[in-house]
């Protein structure tokens, strides 16, 4: 019985009390175990925003996602678009605003996204822009881009 009791107390033993080197942290211990992929390739997707004037007078937001390498866009959760509250713009789409294409798997070669507005910006516009992507036969991730857009084009 005092064999098994001296048995149950080391094994319960705190892992201070243990002798050994320190343990390793969470990453320590993932790169010993080699946990990148080798030849990954790097998933890059470019956001471009800018101002568009149109032939009414009125104003668009125009927003290019571009992926880059082996990187592409998912059409479904698709594109989300939310510009920050109090800026004095009647935006004329639903906010936020998605942009999805459930009849495609992927946006190619880029997602193009309009949101017409009234109103004069005074100040640049300032966007959420939320999208997913997928590294071609690895993994697909979630993104976003805070943008403040403060180019006119005509």
């Amino acid at each position: 019985m005092r064999n098994g009791l001296a048995l149950v107390l080391l094994v319960a033993a705190p892992p201070a009390l243990a002798a050994g080197p320190d343990p390793l942290s969470l990453e320590e211990l993932l790169q010993s175990y080699g946990s990148t992929a080798p030849g990954q390739p790097e998933a890059e997707v470019r956001v471009d925003a800018w101002i568009e004037r149109l032939d009414d007078g009125r104003h668009e937001v125009v927003i290019v996602l571009e992926p880059e390498g082996d990187t592409r866009l998912n059409a479904e959760p698709g594109i989300t678009v939310t510009p920050e509250a109090d800026q004095g713009l009647a935006w004329e789409v639903t906010l936020p605003h998605r942009h999805v294409d459930p009849a495609i798997d992927y946006f190619e070669p880029s997602a193009i996204v309009r949101m017409p507005f009234e109103g004069e910006p005074d100040q640049p516009i300032r966007v959420l822009v939320e999208f997913a992507y997928c590294v071609v036969d690895f993994q697909c991730y979630f993104g976003e881009e805070e943008l403040s857009i403060a180019e006119l084009t005509d």
